[in-house]
């Protein structure tokens, strides 16, 4: 595989074939219109929890607040993940900061300036190479919802790859010495990395979970930029919350701010 080439086709699908997530094994695909839908789909077949159904393209990706996500055949890393969460529903958005920091701590084995961005992105050296998408359905009346986290990992890009209005923001993951990293070995990294957080989350608590994330944001008092739909939030950053909501203390005013929605820069 040359070092911006696509990732081979036989050789990520037999792979990702013989891994397990929570005992179950990885559904692998050629294409997919959307790796989330087709998770809800199958635990509507009676999936079981930790089911993982990766793609090596999707027809029909999605992104956060109604926008697509870009891939190419074989340059990206995409699956998604159905879990059947034991913690209140309110708090389901920590388990997808756990996700994006999952990735964050593998992809720091081989790379560096990796950092995770609220409330959903991983980034190198500033310029977004994951996003995370959480979707929580119910599937069957009366149960339960069902919380489906899917990730996209920009894994054998050039820059000439991206669309002209994505080439500012958007990365694809380098190593330390200039490479790409082995798709394969991502992947089963990243969910290894995912279960042990799920195992001690069940094992302890949500303020311990929320001390491991924390090791990934910001320091307090560090300055932010959150943009919302309808305007700007400027500020230090104070924390997160036991439902992964940003807390941010104003500037000038001083104020403190609980922030369910937006991006921070």
């Amino acid at each position: 595989m040359s070092p911006s080439g696509p990732l081979a086709a036989d050789d990520l699908i037999r792979a990702a074939s013989k891994v397990r997530f929570l005992g179950v094994p990885v559904e692998a695909h050629e294409s997919l219109g959307s790796t989330n839908d087709e998770a809800f789909r199958r635990a509507a077949e009676g999936a079981p929890e930790g089911l993982v159904v990766l793609a090596r393209h999707q027809t029909a990706g999605k992104g956060r607040l109604g926008r697509t996500w870009f891939d190419q055949p074989g340059r990206s890393l995409m699956f998604s993940i159905l879990l059947q969460p034991t913690i209140p529903l309110p708090s389901y958005p920590l388990l997808s900061l756990t996700l994006a920091s999952s990735v964050a701590a593998t992809a720091s084995i081989v790379g560096s300036g990796i950092t995770v961005k609220w409330p959903n992105d991983v980034l190198q050296r500033g310029k977004k190479f994951c996003g995370i998408l959480a979707e929580s359905r119910t599937v069957r009346p009366g149960e339960p919802p069902l919380l489906v986290l899917g990730a996209g990992v920009n894994v054998s890009y050039s820059e000439a790859d991206f669309p002209q209005e994505l080439r500012a923001t958007a990365t694809s993951l380098t190593k330390h010495d200039g490479g790409r990293p082995d798709a394969s070995w991502l992947f089963s990294h990243i969910l290894q990395h995912f279960a042990h957080e799920l195992a001690m989350l069940g094992e302890r608590d949500l303020i311990d979970l929320l001390r491991f994330l924390e090791t990934r944001m910001p320091p307090h008092g560090s300055g932010v930029r959150v943009v919302l739909p309808d305007r700007v939030v400027e500020g230090e950053y104070q924390g997160l919350t036991v439902t992964g909501a940003l807390t941010v203390r104003h500037a000038g005013t001083g104020a403190l701010e609980t922030l369910t929605t937006g991006v921070m820069q």
